[in-house]
């Protein structure tokens, strides 16, 4: 399996599988020939019903995966499973072809990396914006909890791997400004686009644009139910049991996939120097976007 650690400066390093020069996050434990399945991947059937959820890493996926799971149940009962379970990047053919239809699917690869057929039979697809500084705060604590990944680096350093898309999936940059040529450029394709903090504003009218996109009842009080149990606090407390399989794959066998949800967190992380780095980089490599991100000073 071609493992490969990403060095920085500093000789901190990140483990990862190396794809070609495309970085996964190593799955070994789990599937023993990862290398094998993710270069199947593109082979996989789809089926007309099916939902993927993209995103960055650390955008929101989990939390979005649970209200979308409900509003297809048609109930606000807390999905008794995680979301790794229907994770394109993390699971075997097998696992995949068996998951109970209507499959809410979810993955944090390219668009030109998804199943041919999934693209073929225009699958919907809701895709997840994230403030970055947000998303880079939390990579780094993922990175930094997750024992796969054999990282125990300091943030000053884990920065600039961040800037540099030194990580596992590559640059946010990249990956964000792919997938706004994908919508530019697929106008017919079912893309639904919802950011992280609009979600935290208001999550009841979120919710609701959502159930219109994937045709399910707009009903208000389940909406409503699912906006309460969909509460990150809630989520933390109910979904982490669900975790503590795999307490012995994070540091201090403490499940860390839900820390704290919060919208400006990076405030508390980033330096004067850092923020002015992250704008003057963001302006450069954003400069053409047309994508808008909401707490960013």
């Amino acid at each position: 399996m071609p493992i490969k650690y990403l060095n920085d400066e500093e000789g901190e390093s990140i483990r990862v599988l190396d794809i070609d020069g495309y970085y996964l996050p190593t799955s070994d434990r789990i599937i023993p020939n990862q290398e094998e399945v993710a270069r199947s991947m593109r082979t996989w059937k789809a089926k007309d019903d099916d939902v993927l959820l993209c995103a960055y890493p650390k955008s929101g996926t989990h939390w979005l995966w649970e209200v979308v799971s409900m509003l297809f149940n048609g109930s606000a009962d807390r999905i008794n499973l995680i979301k790794e379970t229907a994770m394109l990047e993390g699971v075997t053919q097998g696992l995949y072809d068996n998951i109970k239809s209507p499959r809410v699917l979810n993955s944090h690869i390219y668009f030109r990396m998804l199943p041919e057929d999934f693209v073929k039979r225009k699958c919907k697809i809701v895709y997840i914006l994230r403030n970055p500084k947000d998303v880079a705060v939390s990579f780094y604590n993922h990175h930094f909890k997750l024992l796969e990944y054999e990282y125990s680096g300091k943030w000053e350093n884990y920065f600039h791997r961040f800037l540099k898309g030194q990580v596992d999936y590559g640059s946010w940059f990249d990956y964000t400004l792919d997938w706004e040529k994908v919508i530019q450029y697929n106008p017919d394709y079912p893309i639904h686009i919802i950011s992280y903090e609009d979600m935290k504003k208001d999550d009841t009218k979120e919710i609701k644009h959502l159930a219109r996109f994937l045709g399910v009842k707009e009903d208000e009080e389940l909406i409503k139910s699912i906006a309460e149990a969909c509460d990150f606090e809630r989520m933390k407390k109910e979904k982490t049991p669900l975790e503590i399989a795999t307490a012995d794959e994070w540091r201090d066998k403490e499940p860390g996939m839900y820390r704290k949800g919060q919208v400006g967190d990076w405030k508390n992380w980033f330096t004067v120097a850092q923020n002015e780095l992250f704008d003057a980089v963001y302006a450069e490599r954003m400069k053409n976007s047309k994508f808008q991100f909401r707490c960013m000073v």
